[in-house]
């Protein structure tokens, strides 16, 4: 108990930047964790029976917190058709990723799905009317000849499985551009609930009618998949508290390392030059957007008022 009051103390002490790219380096360690979990539940579970494990821990530990805490008024909401349509983009995308992932190498799975954020700007620009000066759009460009680099098509046959992988990413993006629209009225609780909650119903009688029984030897990937599924974007967030979120931003490149790391130790994979060189160029592409809108908002935010 003194030690882990001790390494509390020593992590007070240190600045806030610092301390926020610790949180976020053990966020995406455990991002890092979904990939190999999936995989290893495939073997015998379906896509859908996995998602829905997924949901209904997120459904329990967040509903239980929020109960038990009395603050159950948080998870109120008077926009459920909203909250339906985002977890149905959320849970096709999941559903396609989770797929992918049984046969994909998991690197380059995580390289491909690095194209998400280009997605979200482009969606963002065509639903919500956001505006994109030149330097973005050639920033969009890059990313996307970087998925090129990975993918090469012509010179490799591109499978259905990096195909899915892609639509996952502009699922994703979409389900990510609702949370910009409905967090105007609704608590990050509300959203999280209802994700999963929705997520789960969606995934209910897929998993009844292709249910697998659970072993033992699922015991250790359905806990990696859970904790990790709550704790990461919880620290996350938790990271951009304490430094700029375009700062932490810069750290999702390591959910690459990590996850060859496991798919070389548990599956004996290695990717190849072209993974990392096109990943490479995703997130420099990415970081230059998440670096110029913080920088905008900074301006923005400091200008005097008119």
């Amino acid at each position: 108990m003194m030690r882990v009051l001790a390494v509390g103390a020593r992590f007070r002490a240190l600045s806030p930047t610092v301390q926020g790219a610790l949180v976020a380096t053990v966020a995406m360690m455990l991002f890092s964790v979904v990939p190999p979990s999936v995989r290893l539940l495939s073997d015998t579970m379906s896509p859908y029976q996995i998602v829905g494990i997924r949901a209904l821990a997120g459904i329990l530990v967040i509903g239980g917190f929020y109960m038990a805490a009395g603050s159950g008024w948080r998870l109120k909401t008077k926009r459920a058709p909203a909250h339906f349509l985002r977890a149905t983009a959320n849970v096709a995308g999941m559903v396609l990723w989770f797929w992918a992932l049984e046969y994909v190498e998991l690197a380059k799975g995580i390289a491909i799905h690095f194209t998400m954020p280009l997605f979200i700007t482009l969606l963002a620009v065509l639903f919500l009317g956001e505006r994109v000066g030149p330097r973005r759009v050639i920033a969009l460009l890059i990313g996307f000849a970087g998925a090129l680099v990975i993918l090469r098509p012509g010179m490799i046959e591109i499978g259905n499985p990096e195909l899915a992988i892609l639509a996952s990413a502009v699922l994703y993006a979409g389900a990510t551009v609702f949370i910009k629209e409905m967090i105007r009225t609704e608590t990050p609780a509300a959203v999280t609930f209802y994700t999963n909650l929705f997520m789960g119903l969606w995934c209910l009688v897929p998993t009844v009618i292709c249910w697998a029984p659970v072993t033992m030897d699922d015991a250790l990937p359905i806990l990696g998949l859970a904790t990790a599924g709550l704790l990461a974007p919880l620290l996350l967030a938790t990271a951009m508290k304490f430094a700029d979120a375009s700062l932490i931003g810069a750290f999702d490149f390591l959910r690459l390392p990590f996850t060859a790391a496991f798919g070389f130790a548990l599956f004996g994979e290695i990717p190849d030059e072209f993974v990392w060189a096109g990943a490479a160029v995703i997130f420099a592409s990415t970081y230059y957007i998440t670096v110029r809108e913080a920088r905008r908002a900074r301006a923005a935010h400091s200008a005097p008022p008119k």
